[in-house]
């Protein structure tokens, strides 16, 4: 049921937003019956075209994915061979997962957040979760 409502309240809208053209439609399907049958066969030509068109369009680029892939397998498969994270600024995975290298970094990461913070020892001091750096200090001109 939802959906005849928005297919009705679309359907209002089109007439709200093109009232001559609605009209126009109207008018010739009440007086013109043989010329609104080949208007509408018209219309349904055309979206057989545009229809046959992505169909064909769809199906070009399933081929060419299918290619795409098997180029990969054949090349020795991912983006190793293609140069996708090796020449990205020196790096080298060494045969390492994308995912093994981001737990890495993640862990050196955590490692050196560790290390930058400074032992607070015997004091009792709290740790502001604000940092004084993102202030700027102003002064107000009159």
């Amino acid at each position: 049921m939802g959906y005849l409502k928005i297919i009705f309240y679309g359907l209002l809208a089109f007439i709200e937003r093109n009232p001559k053209f609605t009209l126009l439609l109207v008018l010739i399907a009440v007086f013109a019956p043989f010329v609104f049958k080949w208007v509408g066969w018209l219309l349904l030509i055309i979206l057989g075209v545009a229809l046959l068109a992505i169909g064909f369009a769809l199906l070009r680029f399933k081929r060419m994915q299918k290619q795409m892939e098997d180029q990969m397998r054949q090349t020795g498969g991912g983006f190793q061979n293609m140069g996708g994270f090796q020449n990205m600024g020196g790096f080298s995975n060494n045969g390492m997962s994308l995912e093994e290298f981001v737990r890495q970094m993640q862990a050196q990461a955590d490692a050196r957040k560790v290390q930058q913070q400074p032992k607070q020892g015997g004091s009792t001091q709290t740790k502001s979760s604000v940092d004084s750096s993102d202030y700027v200090d102003y002064e107000e001109v009159k």
